[in-house]
């Protein structure tokens, strides 16, 4: 089991660190799909360990109390490091040097503890990712919410497929959008009239792995 944790824990933890430093979208709703998931699995291996093996109140306090300050407190200051922005009508984020440096003391907290109970502290490594990821994306999440409602309730739309079909022939087109509130042409744009000669096929996902084809880093 701990060496479960540990393997799908640095799988996850790369992933998510090399998505970090990435330009991405910000999702207009909280949804820690990854987190519960990564969450429920580390509890289970967490309390199935305790369940074999004892576990003094000393190693309990360290689990406790870098679940407390590693993943919580910890993984609320990276959420404030991140850089968030506007681009393109969405809103964006993008980990910085003080962001990849508080990820490094998360883990220094977590890893330590007393070596006696490296056991039981590994058991919960799953759950610790689970937490602080959980809660950087929401105040990420938090602090998005402010550009989000300036650019409206139309920004953030993802790409939409027109299929029209002509004499003879079918047609596909690509196209984000036309201009929307600020006059300008882009994918926060609203949606055309209706026509009763094209077939809109719209795909709405509010979600972190569908953005925009180009998101910019600051300048």
């Amino acid at each position: 089991m701990v060496v479960f944790s540990y393997v799908l824990g640095v799988l996850v933890l790369t992933l998510v660190l090399l998505r970090q430093i990435r330009v991405v979208p910000v999702p207009r709703a909280y949804t820690p799909r990854l987190p519960v998931v990564l969450g429920v699995i580390g509890l289970f291996t967490m309390t199935s360990y305790a369940g074999d093996h004892h576990i003094t109140a000393g190693a309990w306090a360290w689990v406790l109390g870098t679940l407390v300050v590693g993943a919580i407190g910890v993984g609320a200051l990276r959420g404030v490091s991140m850089r968030v922005w506007e681009s393109n009508g969405w809103v964006v984020r993008q980990a910085n040097v003080v962001t990849m440096a508080l990820w490094l003391v998360s883990l220094l907290v977590y890893f330590g503890g007393d070596a006696g109970a490296a056991g039981f502290v590994g058991s919960s490594f799953l759950l610790y990712v689970a937490l602080t990821l959980a809660v950087q994306r929401y105040v990420e999440f938090r602090r998005a919410q402010p550009l989000w409602a300036r650019l409206g309730p139309n920004a953030g739309r993802p790409l939409i497929v027109n299929f029209s079909q002509g004499p003879g022939a079918f047609f596909a087109t690509f196209r984000p959008g036309p201009p929307g509130p600020g006059g300008q042409e882009g994918w926060g744009a609203a949606p055309t009239p209706y026509d009763p000669n094209v077939i809109d096929v719209e795909v709405v996902e509010d979600d972190e792995d569908h953005g925009p084809p180009e998101l910019h880093a600051p300048r």
